[in-house]
């Protein structure tokens, strides 16, 4: 997907990027993001076709999360149908580097 390589591409190397989509399953989703080799901080890209109560689950899940892999930041976008992906990559870059932001969700259409 070319959205995720831009978003992958405008993140610092100490941020680590996991993209939830239809082909991922949420237990397979959640082991990436305990396995992500990240500095500081975690980007969740959620895509639009990813299933609707995973969707939910996994931004329930952001807090605990967060909690659970401090001091790294787990933060997501959840993207809506036809998200700008200027909208998108600024968002990731704003969550990479917000240090006082984490377990939060950004809704970006």
């Amino acid at each position: 997907m070319l959205l995720n390589e831009a978003v992958g591409a405008a993140l610092p190397a100490t941020t680590a990027l996991v993209v939830a989509d239809a082909d991922a399953v949420l237990v397979d989703v959640l082991a990436r993001l305990r396995g992500a080799a990240a500095d500081e901080a975690i980007v969740v890209l959620i895509q639009p076709d990813f299933a609707a109560i995973d969707r939910a689950m996994l931004i329930a899940a952001l807090g605990p999360l967060a909690l659970e892999l401090a001091p790294r930041r787990i933060n997501a976008i959840s993207l809506a149908d036809g998200a700008a992906s200027e909208r998108v990559v600024a968002a990731a870059r704003y969550l990479a580097f917000a240090r006082s932001t984490t377990g939060q969700s950004l809704v970006v259409g």
